[in-house]
């Protein structure tokens, strides 16, 4: 993606017209100084009440009528040529803010969410809020320099007329000035680059800060490390090449915007001693190079502006090339319906912070009407495992098989769609994202009873009253949520950890038999040993590996201990469960 591409695709004849409009008003503003030279020099010029050049409008005495009248067409022209360019090319450039952030937004949702997870939460939403809206100030300031460049150009051709040992002058004082700009230029960007990749790092920290808060506020010596060694010290960097970087883009460009008076002073003190031009002459090209200055500062000024851009558009191509999307179709039809999932030595390689952790081979049976059980110590590859069975995280090799129907890119999504989960990490949305009839909102209602958030939320068509609530009660808002979508395979992880004993037992003893009695497949991953007894099957995991699996049934001796038996589904405290 180029820094002008995104405003080229969005409305090619939109840029195209803004552009066309600028170089006409750039055009425009090139004439302004020939015409008022062209009245200074008319015999019949100046202020002589007697000219039968002079004319009276709106009791001013005009004079050279015929040149003003021309002057003040050139500027009505300037006027409604650069305002419908500038319009325009504002308009767009808002669409196009828009548009690149939802092409951020479309990618995350269908990149593989092992990328996601690499990449960060800082990095994206640093791209999001800061490089799209650098990208989209250095382009919009492109049309505005067209217009510039094509006023000094004119300016140019001017100076060439009038003088041609002028105009060779000032050609070599803008190639000496560009080339000598472009060296602190040069240095400036680097730290701008620095910067940027500071950002990054603030913006970690920031997160860091907003989710730690809890835990910095309990320990001083910890709240002063972070914020010494963590948080100030990035502040720190961003502000220290930040200030590096525009003393010296400064510095560049107010150099920059002299380089004109100096032509000038050449010019008017030193050019005349060694060339003939006449006064009238040295007039002319005095005002046509201070006009000209209006034109090179603002080309000047807008280079670090572009600049930014271009490091902004470089941050946004590496996240986009470090999010590749899924090959798997969108439109999924539903798959038939399934009684079981097989896996059949699956591989999958994890990699995050040049660590490498791999699972497999993974040959697994999940039966509907059936709970699995997922244990093992800390860094086993519980959730892993979890995030494979649910379709996050992309197998490297072996079958996964829904019924007759195997995962490949034609039917991820379809597959998919069968499966709800609740993991560590969850998010909780503060609206609903289904459709909800007046069947399920009562039955939500039931649920928000039953596990005791009746009191605390309330349920709209849009969504919940509140979700600044506990993790326990969140979680079980999460639940209410899951038992909507009605899906064949339930997948919680660690889903238990945070409640209460009493919900303990409601999800062991009654949620989960509720499930399988309903013909779900209901996969659990969890460390509470007592509740053990009310898996069908128990999935023992270590280094990657099923080291073991478990049944529990009247011939089986292998469960560990357990807290006792399963409850029947007639003493679910969730009947609209059946």
């Amino acid at each position: 993606m180029k820094l002008f591409d995104a405003f080229t695709k969005a409305a090619p004849n939109v840029v195209f017209f803004s552009v066309l409009l600028g170089a006409f008003s750039g055009i425009l503003y090139s004439l302004l100084i020939p015409v008022v030279m062209l009245g200074l020099t008319s015999e019949q010029g100046g202020l002589d009440p007697v000219s039968a050049q002079a004319r009276t409008f709106l009791s001013f005495e005009v004079a050279q009528y015929h040149i003003a009248a021309l002057f003040l067409g050139v500027c009505i022209l300037i006027l409604l040529a650069r305002s419908a360019s500038q319009i325009m090319l504002v308009r767009l450039a808002t669409n196009v803010t828009a548009q690149l952030r939802k092409r951020l937004y479309y990618r995350v949702l269908k990149a593989p969410v092992a990328s996601v997870e690499r990449v960060g939460q800082a990095k994206i939403i640093a791209t999001i809020t800061t490089d799209i809206a650098r990208i989209v100030i250095g382009a919009r300031v492109l049309p505005d320099m067209l217009i510039n460049l094509v006023t000094v150009m004119g300016m140019l051709g001017f100076l060439l007329y009038l003088n041609a040992d002028v105009f060779v002058l000032v050609i070599g004082a803008i190639v000496f000035g560009v080339v000598t700009y472009q060296i602190p230029m040069f240095f400036g960007n680097r730290y701008f680059s620095r910067a940027r990749q500071y950002v990054d790092d603030l913006h970690e920290s920031i997160q860091g800060l907003l989710m730690g808060v809890k835990e910095l506020k309990l320990d001083k010596e910890k709240r002063q490390n972070f914020l010494d060694k963590n948080l100030l010290l990035n502040e720190e960097q961003v502000l220290e090449a930040d200030k590096k970087g525009n003393t010296i883009i400064r510095a560049a460009v107010n150099y920059g915007d002299l380089i004109s008076f100096y032509v000038i002073g050449v010019t008017t003190f030193i050019f005349v001693n060694y060339h003939s031009i006449e006064q009238a002459e040295l007039i002319g090209v005095v005002m046509a190079l201070l006009y000209i200055t209006g034109p090179v500062a603002f080309v000047i000024n807008s280079l670090p502006q572009i600049a930014l851009a271009r490091i902004s558009l470089n941050k946004v191509n590496g996240i986009l090339e470090s999010l590749p999307e899924e090959r798997a179709k969108e439109a999924a039809c539903a798959i038939p319906t399934w009684q079981s999932i097989q896996f059949h030595n699956v591989f999958y390689r994890h990699e995050s912070d040049n660590h490498e952790f791999v699972i497999g081979p993974i040959n697994l049976e999940l039966n509907r009407s059936e709970i699995t059980f997922i244990t093992g110590g800390n860094g086993s590859g519980k959730s892993t495992l979890g995030k494979v069975i649910s379709l996050h995280y992309a197998k490297n090799s072996g079958e996964i098989i829904f019924g007759d129907t195997r995962v490949s890119d034609a039917t991820l999504n379809a597959c998919r769609h069968e499966i709800s989960a609740i993991f560590t990490d969850f998010y909780l949305f503060d609206r609903i994202l289904m459709e909800l009839d007046e069947a399920k909102q009562t039955v939500i209602t039931e649920y928000l009873k039953d596990l005791q958030l009746d009191e605390k939320i309330t349920v709209t068509n849009t969504g919940f009253s509140t979700t600044a609530l506990s993790d326990g009660q969140r979680k079980r808002l999460a639940l209410v949520l899951s038992f909507i979508e009605d899906k064949p395979l339930y997948i919680f992880d660690e889903w238990a950890a945070d409640q209460d004993p009493i919900f303990k037992e409601i999800f062991y003893h009654n949620i989960l038999p509720d499930l399988r009695n309903k013909g779900k497949a209901v996969v659990v991953i969890s460390h509470d040993d007592r509740y053990f007894s009310v898996a069908d099957k128990l999935i023992v995991m270590e280094n990657g590996n099923i080291i073991d699996v478990k049944y529990n049934d009247m011939s089986s001796t292998t469960m560990p201990p357990s807290g006792g038996l399963a409850k029947t589904a007639g003493q679910s405290s969730l009947d609209l469960l059946d």
